[in-house]
């Protein structure tokens, strides 16, 4: 019976393919030398296969394949697939085990309640984090029990987070801390005043910012005290909206083309167990990459890497402004209307244009009159 060799088949061109033969033969064995179509073809022995490879690539020679072959690179790769066959075996074990147990509490529906307080006393009532020693109903009424402002509770098991949803008891108004103040919701020219309740920080003509006071919490008696009240108020300011664009008569840009290759791997410890990969051709490309834990809560960190390349190419863009502006003002007074309420009183629209070597830098302003104290808010 004829034992059956182990070797690595090599494809080559090269120009000097007899000073690169007697370089190889110097070191390694050659077996089975084919010539045909200007490729050479060859074998040496399966161990030897790596460092005739690194020779090849050392002698700048294109090597257009390599096939290892054999018992001993079957053995190898049948090895390192059992291998990662049991690696995902014990993983998979592993993650059941720890399915059983809760590792996360996710508290709902918090306004006035701190959730991290919740959070902190439904730790402390645990016996311990595994499953079926969790008593959910037991919890609910420690909950009740515990906060005077729980009305009611509500807790449950999901996947391995405890999640505790709370309904907050609605108190009267009277009941509450301190009255906040009303603030400007806008930039703007104070135009009118119409006070109900609180002290005024502001007059008609006076300019404001977001955020500034606009009436206090509080009146002062005849006395110079002050006495807690809730603000109420209108005020009325001529507020500005602002769009802007950038309009370019000439200008390169890089477009994806639709065309992407995609590569994909699985890493455990930062060591690759399972990969994808496909060459990436393109000869300009944008990239972009993704990662993820195959399992949330999973002992074994299993990561999945997703790696994506897109073609794109380079395109010269030429427009003319004064073909495209009543276009442009008009999407831009379109983009600011968005923003503002249905009773808004428009008193003026405006544009302004700054040129700069081929370059327009555009602006669409709208003066409105708006409650600045009413919460209507706009970002353009």
């Amino acid at each position: 019976m004829i034992k059956k060799k182990s070797r690595s088949r090599f494809k080559i061109k090269s120009l000097n393919r007899e000073k690169i033969f007697n370089k190889i033969s110097q070191k390694f064995v050659i077996y089975d030398v084919i010539e045909h179509d200007g490729f050479i073809e060859f074998e040496v022995d399966e161990h030897d296969g790596e460092q005739v490879e690194n020779f090849l690539n050392q002698q700048n020679v294109k090597v257009y394949s390599a096939v290892h072959k054999g018992l001993r690179r079957k053995f190898f790769n049948l090895l390192k697939m059992w291998g990662v066959v049991a690696g995902l075996i014990v993983g998979m074990a592993l993650y059941c085990l720890q399915y059983s147990f809760v590792f996360k509490i996710e508290v709902w529906g918090c306004n006035q309640l701190s959730e991290s307080e919740i959070t902190t006393f439904v730790k402390k009532s645990l016996a311990s984090n595994f499953k079926g020693n969790i008593d959910t109903q037991k919890l609910e009424i420690l909950i009740r029990e515990n906060f005077e402002l729980v009305s009611s509770a509500s807790v449950a098991i999901v996947g391995q987070s405890l999640i505790v949803n709370i309904n907050e008891a609605i108190l009267p108004e009277e009941l509450y801390g301190e009255f906040e103040p009303i603030v400007s919701r806008y930039d703007g020219l104070v135009t009118e005043i119409n006070l109900v309740q609180g002290t005024l920080n502001v007059k008609q003509g006076d300019i404001v910012q977001k955020g500034d006071v606009l009436v206090y919490p509080y009146i002062i008696d005849g006395d110079g005290e002050q006495h807690p009240v809730q603000p109420k108020a209108e005020i009325f300011a001529d507020v500005w909206v602002e769009s802007e664009d950038v309009f370019h008569e000439y200008k390169i840009v890089e477009e994806r083309t639709g065309r992407k290759i995609e590569c994909s791997q699985v890493t455990l410890f930062g060591l690759v167990i399972f990969s994808n990969t496909n060459e990436n051709t393109f000869k300009s490309f944008e990239s972009e990459k993704t990662s993820s834990y195959i399992a949330e809560n999973n002992v074994l960190p299993l990561i999945y890497t997703k790696y994506t390349f897109f073609e794109t190419k380079t395109t010269e863009i030429i427009r003319n402004f004064e073909q495209e502006k009543d276009n442009l003002f008009e999407n831009l007074r379109q983009k600011a209307l968005i923003y503002l309420p249905e009773n808004a009183i428009i008193k003026d629209e405006k544009t302004l244009v700054k040129e700069m070597a081929g370059v327009y830098y555009l602006s669409y302003i709208i003066t409105t009159s708006l409650d600045i104290g009413e919460g209507y808010g706009y970002t353009v």
